[in-house]
C-alpha cells in the first residue's frame, strides 16, 4: 500500500476505513484507559518496535529483520515531564510481504493516527530520506495531529549530522534517537508531553484484577475472540495462519472488574516451527503463559481437540497457571449436528486430567457464548487466588478421613493429623501425617478431589504436599494429580 490520494484522502474523506474517526478515537481511548495516546508509525524495519521496547523498558514487541513483524497495536504507559500517556506501537506503513494483509494493516495504522493525540513518525537515519517517507509523512500530516519525527539508528552524537537530510520533510519537530542505545529518548518524550492536550479523561491506573490470556494453535480464532470481547478490532485477523505475532494487551471490564486480556500468536508443534520469526512468536506466547494468571485454551470445535491442544494444556499446568477451555467456532460444529453435551463428555474422556477446567462453547463469528468467557475467567481467577482459613481446611480433612479410612502403608495405618494452606496462586495445601513416603497415588488423588469439591475450586490447579508431623525439614511428598504423575520426594 502506498499513500495515494485514492487510498488516503484525509480524515473526512477516507472511505477504506473500517471505523469513523470519532468511533476509532473512543475505542483507542478505551484501550489506553483514557490516557492521551501517542502512535508510533513508519515504514517497515525503521526500528518502530525497538523504539517501543526501549520506551516500555521491556521486550514487549517482537523485533525481527523480517519486514512486517508487527501486526497488532501494542500499548505501554509512560511518564514524561509530569504527564502520563500511552505509547502505541503499530504495523509498518509500506509495501512489504503480506499482500492484502499488509495493506489492511497500513489502513488500520492510518485510522489509529486520526484517533491518536500525537504521532511519532520513525525514519531510518542511516538510510536517509526515502521518497516513501515523504509520502507517508504528508499523509500523516493530513490527520491533523501533533507530529514529531524520530530519526532512529543514530547511535553516536557524531551521527546527528544525518538529521539534516530529513529537514526536507518540512517540520522542526525532528529528534535524533537510538532505540538500540536509548539516546535522545528523554528529549523526544518531553517534547511529546508538551504537545499533548491538557484536558483528557483520567486513566484508570493501578493493576488489573485479573491477567487473562488466550492461547492455542494457529487459526483457531483467538484474535477474533479478543476483538469480539473488546468490542473493536484490536488484533489483526486474517485467514493466513500466524497473523498475530506480538502478544496484544487490552484492558476490558466485566462485572465491574478490570481484566488485562492478552492475545498471543499461535503455537505450532515444535517440528513445524520453521523460521526464526516463528521461533520468536512461539517463545513470546510461552512467556505469556508465565505472565498470565488464567489461560483460556482455544479449541477449534469443527476440528475437535488435538494432541497439540493437550500439550499446551499440560504446559499451562506445568507453569502453575489456571486453565479454562474456550471451544470456538461452535456455529460450524452445530452445522455438523454436533452436541455440546457429547462434545464435553468426549473432551473429558480424552483428557481426564483436565476435568477441573470449565469449558465455554462459543462462536467469535456470531458472538454466541462469547459473553461467558470473561465471567468464567473471573470465577477461575477467584479460585486461583483463593485463601482459606485453617479451621475450614481441617473440617474438610476430618470429613475426608471419616468417609474412607486412610490406607495401610508397610503395615502402618496412615494418619492425617492436620492441614494448612502454605500458598495461593495456585492454592497449595500442606498435610501433616505420621508418614510421608509411599502414599498411594489413588488416595492422594481422592484427597485432592474431595478438597477441590469442598472448596468449590474451578479451573485452578490444587497442589498437595504431605509432611511427617515431627519433621522439621525436607521429606515432603508433593503430589499433582492434574498431571497424573507419581508422588515425588
Amino acid at each position: 500500500m502506498n499513500p495515494t490520494n485514492e487510498q488516503w484522502r484525509g480524515p473526512a474523506e477516507h472511505t477504506n476505513s473500517e471505523e469513523p474517526g470519532a468511533l476509532a478515537l473512543q475505542r483507542l481511548r478505551t484501550a489506553s484507559q483514557g490516557l492521551p495516546t501517542v502512535l508510533i508509525c513508519g515504514r517497515p524495519n525503521v526500528g518502530k518496535s525497538s523504539l517501543f521496547n526501549r520506551i516500555a523498558g521491556a521486550q514487549r514487541a517482537i523485533v525481527s529483520e523480517v519486514p512486517g513483524a508487527t501486526r497488532d497495536f501494542n500499548l505501554t504507559r509512560v511518564r514524561a515531564d509530569e504527564r502520563e500517556f500511552a505509547i502505541v506501537d503499530s504495523g509498518g506503513l509500506g509495501a512489504h510481504a503480506g499482500g492484502a494483509l499488509s495493506e489492511k494493516l497500513a489502513h488500520r495504522t492510518m485510522d489509529a493516527a486520526r484517533a491518536a493525540d500525537a504521532i511519532i513518525f520513525v525514519v531510518d537515519g542511516r538510510a536517509g530520506l526515502n521518497p516513501e517517507d515523504q509520502q507517508w509523512f504528508d499523509a500523516l500530516r493530513r490527520a491533523n495531529r501533533p507530529l514529531v519525527v524520530a530519526v532512529n539508528k543514530l547511535d553516536r552524537p557524531a551521527m546527528d549530522l544525518l538529521v539534516a537530510d530529513f529537514q526536507a520533510l518540512g517540520t522542526e519537530q525532528i529528534f535524533p534517537v537510538s532505540a538500540a542505545h536509548g539516546r535522545g529518548l528523554g528529549e523526544l518524550l518531553d517534547a511529546l508531553a508538551a504537545l499533548l492536550p491538557q484536558e483528557t479523561e483520567s486513566g484508570a491506573g493501578g493493576a488489573s484484577d485479573l491477567r487473562f490470556a488466550l492461547i492455542g494453535r494457529p487459526n483457531v480464532g483467538k484474535s477474533s475472540l479478543v476483538n469480539r470481547v473488546a468490542g473493536f478490532e484490536r488484533s489483526a485477523v486474517d485467514s493466513q495462519a500466524g497473523t498475530t505475532r506480538d502478544p496484544v494487551d487490552i484492558e476490558v471490564t466485566s462485572d465491574g472488574r478490570r481484566i488485562l486480556l492478552i492475545d498471543t500468536g499461535g503455537v505450532r508443534r515444535q517440528a513445524r516451527i520453521e523460521t526464526e520469526l516463528e521461533h520468536r512468536v512461539v517463545a513470546r506466547a510461552l512467556a505469556t503463559i508465565r505472565r498470565a494468571e488464567v489461560l483460556g485454551l482455544v479449541i477449534d470445535a469443527a476440528e475437535g481437540p488435538t494432541d497439540q491442544d493437550a500439550r499446551l494444556a499440560a504446559l499451562v499446568d506445568k507453569h502453575d497457571r489456571a486453565l479454562m477451555l474456550v471451544v470456538n467456532k461452535w456455529d460450524l460444529a452445530a452445522a455438523q449436528e454436533r452436541n455440546i453435551t457429547a462434545f464435553a463428555r468426549d473432551l473429558r474422556t480424552r483428557w481426564p486430567f483436565l476435568e477441573y477446567a470449565p469449558a465455554v462453547f462459543c462462536s467469535a463469528l456470531t458472538g454466541n457464548g462469547v459473553g461467558d468467557i470473561l465471567r468464567v475467567a473471573l470465577e477461575v481467577g477467584k479460585s486461583f487466588r483463593a485463601v482459606f482459613k485453617t479451621p475450614q481446611l481441617n473440617r474438610i480433612l476430618g470429613d475426608v478421613v471419616g468417609e474412607i479410612d486412610p490406607p495401610v502403608i508397610e503395615r502402618r495405618r496412615l494418619k492425617l493429623m492436620y492441614v494448612t494452606q502454605r500458598a495461593s496462586s495456585p492454592p497449595r495445601l500442606l498435610v501433616f501425617a505420621n508418614l510421608e513416603r509411599d502414599i498411594p497415588v489413588h488416595y492422594l488423588r481422592f484427597l485432592q478431589g474431595r478438597f477441590r469439591a469442598a472448596l468449590n475450586l474451578v479451573g485452578t490447579p490444587l497442589r498437595i504436599a504431605v509432611r511427617r508431623a515431627d519433621s522439621s525439614r525436607g521429606g515432603i511428598q508433593a503430589f499433582n494429580a492434574d498431571e497424573g504423575g507419581e508422588p515425588q520426594s
